[in-house]
């Protein structure tokens, strides 16, 4: 008795849950439960009956058909329990902000390999310095002297590392930056909240979230060629080289 007490304390949890306004998976799941639950309930007069045989009545055949949970409940409850553990819930705020974390981690790892091709590149610093200070013959000797004794050059498979992250950051960063502008743009998340609604689809079932900054398009695409595109969004948040390299901020 006290297990079957605590099993239907777990269950009348459900009957408190604010079902509305919730997606229409949590809502199937809510019925579903909710059903056998009543039925869990029901089965409460076998208590009764259990006093009513100590008092010699006869309860009638089928009297307990009406708590019976059938097997059309049991297929409607389990498959509400698949469809919610196969559902997306996040919105589109939620989603471009993952996107964002994405493109953030992608970025540090571009710096990274920029910072290893950077210094496989440092002895072009010392060769400037070299230079910079060979004003007198003796010096400039000594500047070539010194390039015959240690290999200065530099390869071209170490200066297209170089030049592959330097466009991988700036290529992340690109990406980075728009979703956190769409993540934080009203006007887009609720768009695409709308439409995914309106043509019952998670936001999170994109196929692919693309940003193009030359002619600032930022879309979201679906299956079945369905879409949304918002070009121009992102017009405030541009930074050009002028304002990049006018701030001084880079580290030399």
């Amino acid at each position: 008795m006290q297990k079957l007490k605590k099993l239907l304390t777990v269950v009348a949890f459900l009957s408190v849950t604010d079902a509305h306004a919730a997606d229409a998976t949590i809502t199937e799941l809510y019925d579903a439960a909710s059903a056998i639950q009543q039925k869990l309930q029901m089965s409460n007069a076998a208590f009764t009956i259990d006093m009513m045989a100590h008092q010699g009545y006869v309860v009638e055949t089928g009297i307990t058909d009406t708590a019976v949970i059938t097997d059309a409940m049991v297929t409607d409850y389990n498959n509400a329990i698949s469809n919610v553990l196969n559902a997306s819930y996040l919105t589109a705020k939620d989603v471009f902000l993952e996107k964002h974390d994405e493109a953030i981690n992608n970025m540090h790892n571009a710096i990274g390999d920029l910072l290893d091709a950077t210094s496989k590149l440092s002895t072009v610093s010392v060769v400037a310095e070299l230079a910079l200070n060979a004003d007198t013959t003796q010096e400039q000797l000594q500047v070539q002297q010194a390039l015959q004794q240690t290999d200065m050059t530099i390869t071209e498979a170490d200066v297209n590392n170089y030049n592959e992250a330097l466009g991988s950051v700036e290529s992340f960063a690109q990406q980075a930056g728009a979703f956190l502008s769409a993540a934080n743009n009203e006007g887009i998340t609720s768009a695409v909240d709308s439409y995914s609604a309106q043509n019952n689809i998670a936001v999170a079932s994109y196929s692919q979230i693309t940003y193009t900054q030359n002619i600032d398009t930022f879309i979201i695409s679906y299956d079945n060629d369905l879409y949304m595109s918002f070009q121009g969004a992102f017009t405030n948040q541009m930074v050009t080289a002028d304002d990049l390299y006018g701030t001084a901020m880079y580290v030399q």
